[in-house]
């Protein structure tokens, strides 16, 4: 029996299903999803670490940019650092595109102290979110997270907010979720809640970070960043000239960010009709 050895260390038996489920979720065709199992198949081995099965995948994938970057999108999401601010823009940016009203960055005076708030957000209930982010696919969040949040929410609490909430880019505890079950306080995570994870929040509305692009370097994605950009649908909101004056970047290698940016966007549309 052949097993795999998670990021945080952990094995599981090896599952060609989950690999063909996810890469289907990608956008792929079924004989791309196929294809990408048999190379897996042919270059496994025992306790073959989850990470080189991403990178034997994508490999086999490559023929379309769009299903690659889409597939690659929770390391897309690590990218985001290296500090936590990026991910709390893009956090609540991914909220106001499912009807959210956000703000980032509030400072508020609370019963005691003095607090900042990663981002404050109103639909049907009032919310004060902090965000949690990893650069490491193996680390999950822990207990005393929620505990010092729920402590924050309690003394900013006049302010009107009705819930605390914990946005994660990876995976929590169990103690981390049953706590949230018994204080009232929502979590998203990577994976949880299944139907309203950061992962679904992102595939249903294709709000997909800059950081997928495979042309976008690390000096590049901080422009953007600086820019105010984190969405690739945003590189569509402002014209080419408006770009070029913002970035700094030549009108040639803008046309290559935006035509694979909308490879991306438009590639899905393709490919997810014959599953």
């Amino acid at each position: 029996m052949i097993y795999v050895t998670k990021a945080n260390g952990e094995k599981e038996k090896f599952d060609p299903r989950k690999i063909k489920k996810s890469v289907l979720e990608a956008g792929a065709s079924v004989e791309l999803a196929r294809e990408a199992i048999k190379k897996v198949e042919q270059e496994k081995y025992n306790n073959m670490s989850t990470d080189k099965i991403l990178d034997v995948t994508l490999n086999s994938l490559k023929k379309d940019r769009g299903v690659v970057a889409r597939y690659d999108l929770k390391r897309a999401i690590m990218q985001l650092g290296p500090t936590g601010f990026p991910f709390e823009r893009y956090f609540a940016l991914v909220l106001k595109e499912h009807g959210y009203e956000v703000e980032v960055g509030n400072v508020l005076s609370g019963e005691n102290i003095t607090h900042e708030i990663d981002i404050v957000a109103r639909r049907s209930q009032y919310h004060m979110i902090e965000c949690k982010y990893h650069n490491n696919m193996g680390i999950k969040t822990r207990v005393k997270v929620p505990l010092y949040i729920y402590a924050r929410f309690l003394d900013v609490k006049k302010h009107g907010f009705d819930a605390p909430w914990v946005a994660t880019n990876t995976k929590c505890t169990a103690d981390v979720i049953n706590y949230a079950q018994g204080v009232g306080m929502r979590i998203t995570t990577w994976n949880y809640p299944e139907e309203y994870s950061l992962k679904k929040l992102i595939s249903t509305k294709k709000l997909y970070p800059i950081t997928v692009l495979r042309c976008v370097g690390r000096n590049a994605k901080e422009r953007l960043f600086e820019c105010d950009i984190y969405l690739i649908k945003s590189l569509f909101e402002t014209d080419i000239s408006t770009l070029i004056k913002k970035t700094g970047f030549n009108e040639k290698y803008l046309h290559r960010i935006l035509n694979e940016a909308r490879h991306i966007l438009d590639g899905e549309k393709k490919t997810t009709v014959n599953r």
